[in-house]
């Protein structure tokens, strides 16, 4: 237990700091679209925001990266049919990513 409540706070002090340097908006946007469905892939996220916010799709991609990779809270599965990654929220992240949002 002492494991999942380190790794919880390292989840949320990195998310944090990420969402702090969100002047757009976009930053938080992009987290709401992935607490309101599943399994997204860049496209998907890109088609959500490019309506409300001025984004490429590698801008896109580079903070699915980020995400994915140094804040840790996403996990992306290979569609063998898309042939491209689509990504969710882990589910053990999913109350810390709720909490930070809400707050």
């Amino acid at each position: 237990m002492i494991k999942l409540d380190k790794r919880h706070d390292i989840v949320e002090e990195r998310l944090l700091l990420w969402l702090a340097n969100d002047v757009e908006g976009i930053r938080h946007a992009l987290i709401r679209i992935f607490l309101q469905q599943s399994d997204l892939s860049i496209q998907d996220i890109y088609e959500n925001l490019s309506g409300s916010f001025s984004v490429s799709y590698h801008s896109v991609a580079g903070m699915v990266g980020v995400i994915s990779s140094r804040i840790g809270i996403l996990t992306g599965t290979r569609d063998s049919y898309l042939r491209c990654r689509l990504y969710r929220i882990r589910e053990k992240d999913l109350s810390v990513v709720r909490r930070i949002l809400s707050s």
